[in-house]
């Protein structure tokens, strides 16, 4: 197995065309679950494709292992690939579609059927080795495509949107099955999505894209809880991070983030970082989980005023709800709660933040205030 190395990848499509992928560096550790996530066109699959060979690049190095590969042919860089449409030969059989890669290197007969056996055991698909791949499912047929990759044994696997094509409850089974596979095979796996919900629960590490630039490559945790700028912090999670506008102000001695209509109290450990913007507009970033409805019986820190909103409507998500508030102004405000807190639409609600967990983010950069 093998790290993989990118040192200042560019791809341009044409000389006098826009970056594809900016100035790329990225060092995946050996047998580290990778994942690559961005919303389309952000240059993710361009990246894997370069790592495979099947797209030159314009400048830089790509290494695996120790290995320069920038001038190596695709069937000579030690990978093996699955693709969003599966890419298995419709005129052979399931057996021969996963033996194709080991008869090609001239592996025994006899231990080629034992490896492919073994292998679809552990897929579940000893059943269908006889079939052809019009004769199974989506799920099936994906199956099929992992188990030709593992049967390579490579440096590196290359997943491109492999579960795209499934329903929900599949990439669900689909997803485990994966995880598990790379537990097992303990094997370098990069992997290419969009749903950030697949880069949360798969990746080991996760490197977040936008328009060719990576924005922030970490765990999914820190990613979750501490995003370095706006795009990751709205990119990560579902539902997104709520965003507020509002000015910092610094008042007998303690700072509240200040929008006219409600004020504030900022965290004392905050101060020597927010500090610098009194009197400056700030955007404050906060998860919908730490958002609370005010009762009655709640007692709002000294100096904060309560956030009153319209319900404009719900979202039962199975366990959760999603509220949406409307604030005025433009404003905008989803909370998570258990599925059985429900009010009527155009409820007014008074709500207060959990300052505890909220970031700021520079207005102009985007940035988040550390």
């Amino acid at each position: 197995m093998a790290r993989v190395l990118f040192n200042n990848v560019v791809k341009k499509y044409s000389k006098s065309g826009p970056v594809s992928v900016e100035n790329f560096n990225l060092e995946i550790e050996d047998k580290e679950f990778m994942v690559l996530v961005g919303p389309s066109g952000c240059g993710k699959s361009t990246t894997l494709r370069m790592v495979a060979g099947l797209e030159q690049i314009s400048s830089g190095e790509i290494y695996i292992g120790n290995q320069l590969v920038n001038d190596i042919p695709p069937k000579k860089r030690d990978i093996a690939m699955v693709f969003q449409n599966y890419a298995l030969y419709p005129n052979m059989s399931i057996f021969e579609n996963m033996a194709f890669g080991l008869r090609l290197r001239k592996v025994e007969k006899h231990l080629i059927e034992s490896s492919v056996k073994s292998t679809s055991r552990t897929l579940e698909i000893e059943h269908l080795l006889e079939r052809k791949p019009m004769q199974l499912s989506g799920g099936q047929r994906q199956r099929v495509a992992l188990g030709r990759a593992v049967l390579r044994t490579p440096q590196v696997f290359l997943m491109d949107e492999p579960l795209s094509n499934l329903d929900a409850k599949l990439r669900v089974q689909m997803r485990e099955m994966i995880i598990e596979l790379h537990r097992e095979l303990e094997t370098t796996m990069i992997y290419v999505t969009h749903d950030q919900t697949e880069a949360m629960t798969m990746g080991t590490r996760i490197c977040v894209m936008k328009d060719g630039i990576i924005m922030q490559v970490d765990t999914p945790e820190q990613l979750y809880n501490r995003p370095v700028n706006r795009f990751v912090a709205s990119f990560i999670g579902s539902p997104e991070m709520n965003f507020l506008q509002g000015t910092i102000i610094e008042k007998d001695g303690m700072i509240y983030f200040d929008t006219n209509r409600y004020s504030i109290e900022v965290p004392k450990p905050m101060y020597p970082l927010l500090r610098p913007y009194n009197g400056r507009i700030v955007i404050l970033g906060i998860r919908p989980e730490y958002v609370h409805i005010v009762n009655e019986v709640d007692d709002l820190p000294q100096g904060e005023t309560p956030i009153n909103g319209t319900i404009t409507f719900s979202e039962l998500m199975g366990a959760d709800r999603y509220i949406h508030l409307d604030l005025g102004h433009g404003e905008k405000l989803v909370i998570r709660v258990p599925a059985f807190v429900k009010f009527p639409d155009k409820t007014k609600l008074e709500v207060s933040l959990n300052m505890e967990y909220m970031i700021f983010f520079n207005r102009d950069s985007g940035m988040a205030i550390r």
